[in-house]
């Protein structure tokens, strides 16, 4: 998997990278709070990358059922 970085931002301990995976043509969302440990990732439709990358806790993925 190769990956590109298109954008990244951080604040108060949040991180939030948006990344192109070209094999994929695909947009993922990176998310990390360095402070409560929080963090995912997830595919993000292409048009939708910015959205993503301004409000990436909308593309949050579900928790599964325990």
């Amino acid at each position: 998997m190769e990956l590109v970085e298109l954008a990244e931002r951080k604040s108060d301990g949040l991180v939030v990278r948006l990344l192109w995976d070209r094999a994929r043509n695909q947009t993922v969302l990176r998310y990390r709070d360095r402070q409560t440990g929080d963090a995912f990732v997830t595919d993000v439709p292409n048009a939708r990358a910015l959205v993503a990358f301004e409000h990436p806790n909308v593309f949050r993925p579900a928790r599964a059922a325990a």
